[in-house]
C-alpha cells in the first residue's frame, strides 16, 4: 500500500472514530438531561407531598390552640393553658382537669387524622411518622431549679392525659417530654428577652435590661405548655 493510501486510510478511520464519539456524547447528554428533568419532576412531587403533610399537621383545633406563625409552633390558648403555683408542677392545684382532658382528646383526634393520611395510597412511597412534643416552660425568677421544674410541668400534663386514657403511643406516635426552663423562644415578655440577648455576658447591661424591660405579669404567662407535632420522613 502506498504512503498516500495509508494516510488516507488513517484520516478516514480517525474521522469515523470522532463521529462515533460525537454521537455517543450526544446520546449521553440526552440521557443525562432527560434524567435531570425526571429527577426534578420527582423532587417537586415529593416536595408537594411534604407540604401537604405539614399543612395537615398544622390543623390543630383553634378552639384550644393558638399558632405562633413567626416561630411555626402552637401553644395552648390562655384559657386552656395549665396554670401552676410559683415553683410548683402540680397540675391538679389550679386547673380544671376536665378542660385539659378535652384538649388532649382533640389532639389525639388530630394524630388519628394524620395516621389516616399516612396510610393513604398517595403516601405509600414515604416512610412517615409523627413526633408529639410537650414542652414545659418556667418564668424568669432566679429559681435555680427552673430547668427541672419546666420538665416536671410538661410531664404532669402527659401523666394527666395518660391517666385518662389519652395515649399517643397507642397511635404509633412518638412522644417527647421536654422542659426548656427559661431558655429558647419565649412566647411572652419578648422585649425583655431580646434585651437580655443583646446584653450578652455584660452584667451591667443585663441589669439595665431587667430594670427597663422586665414585665412581671407577662413573665408569669411564660409558665406555659408548648405543643408541637412534627412529621418525620425518613425516605423522600
Amino acid at each position: 500500500m502506498s504512503k498516500g493510501k495509508k494516510q488516507n486510510f488513517f484520516w478516514v478511520s480517525y474521522s469515523d472514530l470522532m463521529t462515533s464519539l460525537f454521537f455517543i456524547m450526544l446520546l449521553l447528554f440526552v440521557l443525562a438531561t432527560g434524567g435531570m428533568y425526571l429527577s426534578k419532576e420527582a423532587t417537586e412531587e415529593q416536595l408537594k407531598k411534604i407540604e401537604e403533610i405539614q399543612a395537615a399537621v398544622n390543623q390543630l383545633p383553634k378552639e384550644f390552640f393558638t399558632e405562633d406563625t413567626v416561630n411555626h409552633r402552637w401553644s395552648l390558648r390562655k384559657e386552656y393553658s395549665p396554670k401552676f403555683e410559683s415553683r410548683d408542677a402540680n397540675i391538679y392545684t389550679l386547673n380544671d382537669t376536665a378542660s385539659l382532658n378535652e384538649v388532649g382528646h382533640s389532639l389525639l383526634q388530630v394524630v388519628a387524622n394524620l395516621e389516616e393520611i399516612k396510610q393513604s395510597e398517595k403516601y405509600q412511597d414515604m416512610d412517615i411518622s409523627f413526633l408529639v412534643v410537650i414542652e414545659g416552660m418556667s418564668s424568669y425568677d432566679n429559681y435555680s431549679d427552673n430547668d427541672q421544674l419546666s420538665y416536671r410541668r410538661a410531664l404532669s400534663l402527659y401523666y394527666l392525659w395518660k391517666k385518662n386514657g389519652i395515649s399517643f403511643e397507642d397511635s404509633q406516635c412518638e412522644v417527647q417530654i421536654s422542659g426548656s426552663g427559661v431558655r429558647g423562644i419565649r412566647p411572652h415578655n419578648t422585649d425583655f428577652y431580646e434585651a437580655m440577648k443583646e446584653a450578652g455576658d455584660d452584667a451591667a447591661a443585663q441589669k439595665r435590661a431587667y430594670l427597663q424591660h422586665y414585665n412581671a405579669d407577662e413573665e408569669h404567662m411564660n409558665q406555659c405548655i408548648i405543643i408541637q407535632i412534627i412529621p418525620k420522613i425518613s425516605n423522600i
